[in-house]
């Protein structure tokens, strides 16, 4: 199975509330349940909040665990600034969370 490209500025028009995050964790759940890779474009999207990353991230490791996350969430088209974000806060959360 291709890995499937989902753009987060095409889901959500920002990544600061609860709401942004949770319409991107119900899109990339569908997938997780199929146990299809994505790519996660983050071409476009805004700084993310906490509020952001715990209805999005952290709902699909509470759900799916952190290393099926870490399996199935592939980033592309970030900035590191992006990319050191979301992975500060899976570390953050296994530690916290495990």
């Amino acid at each position: 199975m291709e890995p499937a490209v989902v753009y987060v500025a095409h889901i959500v028009a920002g990544t600061s509330t609860n709401a942004d995050g949770y319409s991107l964790k119900t899109v990339l759940e569908k997938y997780f349940r199929a146990g299809q890779i994505v790519r996660l474009s983050l071409k476009g999207a805004t700084p993310m909040s906490s509020s952001f990353l715990n209805s999005s991230f952290g709902e699909l490791i509470e759900n799916f665990g952190v290393d099926r996350v870490r399996e199935l969430v592939k980033l592309v088209d970030f900035k590191p600034s992006q990319a050191l974000a979301i992975k500060d806060y899976i570390d953050k959360f296994s530690r916290h969370f495990a």
